[in-house]
């Protein structure tokens, strides 16, 4: 219960120092004190709270809940600043942005260290051991200098780390490039601009009170973690170091109250002023950029990912971890050959990993799990695609074999009679040793829906040589390939889709959508294409 003081409080300060979680707060404007609503629990540890027990005129009783709608004009308008399309924002997607989300994201599942300072530290090498970053956690995210917790008080923290708080991490990384200088110009979000970011305005469940309870605590999150970092030299930018200081820089937080008739101050709103840290002067420096000095890193932030996590952190933890990785990993561009091994560490942590090839019966839970996470991403719209030799369909998740079964009545019948004659049957019970394959397989990528498409053709087309973009545009001339061509250059040679996705390997549900031209080709498949099927441009 959430405790209030009224206007009888005769300031005698004896409540103050009692509160063991600082929710008492001095007036900015006035000698008196005030209670935070979103720190304040009644200390449910006992019946009477500390600060009741010493008010010898009664100023303090519990808060009412307020009733009817929370308008004032005291609210600064919510019109937001980014997701202007309803898709998708730039974001900032350094490598300093991935640790942080990753930290929220993996909390204590991460390799931390006791420092010389005898605080708890993250280490991540750069470039192969030549530079490293280093962060830690800060005690107070609104000191001026916040300093780092010791071991015992960071692991605590770690523990109440909330997953959705990477969604706040990431929307300040969005904002961050809506200004010329992220490491000096700050940015101000209010409470209804995160309730229209993360769907909280939909939810009617929760009161207003706990909204702003829960969003507090994911901004306060957010903005406790430290970083300081060695960067090598990396083309023409020259090596750098940049001291400890906040990601997230938590200059100020504005409580908006009103007053109802019995004198109670119910709050009604949040505002909050962030500013970049001192990694934005090396990464997100547009005009240093364009003289080769520093690093300016984007990439594009799907809204059906904070929607994903809001709607999801509790049932599928380790599918959104996945998620949140592979939105850095995958914007990299390029021929991505993933680990299941590496997979499973950032979903689930290296402990469970070393418990599920350690004790017995354990990996059969970690192995359900992962087959889950890896069905939920699918449904999300990142198709996996299976390596044929590492990761062939005898160990694949049965949901992986079940997606390949052709909507068609003849092609469904053609699938049926080829699986019949196969030495794997789609109904034949998983090998034996399917675990200690899992281990050493991997997948060729993720095939990609189109709002996760867009900064991963921009980076694959700014690293094309000449003559990849010459081989590009003479496709181009050429016409796009039409997926009625393809189904009868396979049907001509007399190949199943799925023999031809081995040999391309692809899956056997992208030849179908490919087919029936369900999405466009790419210039690279489309000429792996043209090769395979022996189709003349």
């Amino acid at each position: 219960m959430t405790y209030t003081i009224k206007d009888s409080c005769n300031v005698c300060e004896n409540c103050y120092p009692q509160c063991p979680i600082g929710a008492i707060k001095p007036e900015a404007e006035s000698d008196g004190y005030w209670i935070d609503p979103t720190l304040c629990d009644g200390c449910q540890d006992i019946e009477i709270p500390h600060c009741v027990q010493v008010c010898s005129v009664g100023a303090l009783s519990p808060l009412q809940a307020k009733k009817g709608r929370y308008k004032s004009t005291l609210l600064p308008a919510a019109i937001p600043d980014i997701f202007l399309n309803g898709k998708s924002t730039p974001f900032a997607s350094s490598m300093v942005i991935w640790e942080a989300c990753n930290i929220l994201a993996m909390q204590q599942r991460l390799p931390w260290q006791t420092d010389l300072e005898g605080c708890l530290e993250y280490r991540r090498s750069v470039r192969r051991g030549l530079g490293e970053m280093r962060f830690r956690l800060a005690a107070n995210p609104e000191d001026t200098s916040p300093a780092a917790m010791p071991v015992k008080q960071a692991m605590d923290a770690l523990k109440c780390f909330d997953i959705r708080a990477t969604c706040i991490h990431l929307i300040f990384a969005a904002y961050a490039m809506t200004v010329d200088c992220a490491w000096q110009d700050t940015f101000v979000l209010n409470d209804q601009h995160i309730e229209q970011y993360l769907g909280l305005d939909k939810r009617k469940d929760l009161t207003k009170l706990e909204k702003l309870t829960l969003i507090k605590k994911l901004v306060s999150q957010t903005c406790q973690i430290l970083v300081a970092m060695d960067w090598p030299r990396q083309g023409k930018v020259q090596a750098f170091s940049i001291g400890e200081y906040p990601i997230w820089h938590l200059l100020d937080t504005q409580y908006y109250f009103e007053q109802d008739a019995h004198g109670y101050r119910h709050l009604i709103g949040l505002s909050f002023t962030v500013r970049a840290g001192r990694w934005a002067e090396y990464f997100l420096n547009k005009q240093n950029y364009r003289r080769q000095t520093v690093f300016y890193q984007y990439g594009t932030l799907p809204q059906s990912l904070l929607t994903e996590v809001m709607g999801h952190w509790q049932q599928h933890p380790g599918a959104i971890r996945l998620l949140l990785w592979l939105l850095f990993k995958l914007r990299l561009g390029g021929d991505h050959r993933l680990k299941v091994r590496t997979l499973l560490r950032i979903a689930y942590g290296d402990e469970r990993l070393k418990e599920a090839t350690s004790v017995r019966g354990a990996h059969k839970r970690l192995l359900k799990s992962f087959e889950n996470s890896l069905e939920h991403i699918y449904y999300y719209g990142l198709k996996p695609i299976f390596d044929s030799e590492t990761y062939p369909s005898e160990i694949q998740p049965l949901w992986a074999r079940v997606s390949d079964i052709p909507d068609d009545v003849d092609e469904a019948l053609e699938f049926w009679v080829e699986d019949a004659n196969q030495s794997f049957s789609l109904t034949d019970a998983a090998p034996r040793d399917k675990w200690q394959r899992l281990l050493n397989a991997r997948l060729l990528g993720f095939e990609l829906p189109e709002i996760w498409q867009q900064t991963v053709s921009r980076r694959t087309n700014k690293k094309r040589s000449r003559s990849s973009k010459r081989q590009t545009s003479a496709q181009n001339r050429s016409g796009q390939l039409s997926g009625h061509a393809v189904k009868a250059a396979r049907q001509a040679q007399r190949l199943s889709q799925r023999a031809l996705a081995d040999r391309l390997g692809k899956s056997q549900s992208w030849i179908r959508d490919i087919e029936k031209g369900r999405f466009s080709i790419s210039p690279e498949d489309q000429a792996q294409l043209q090769k395979t099927l022996n189709i003349s441009c």
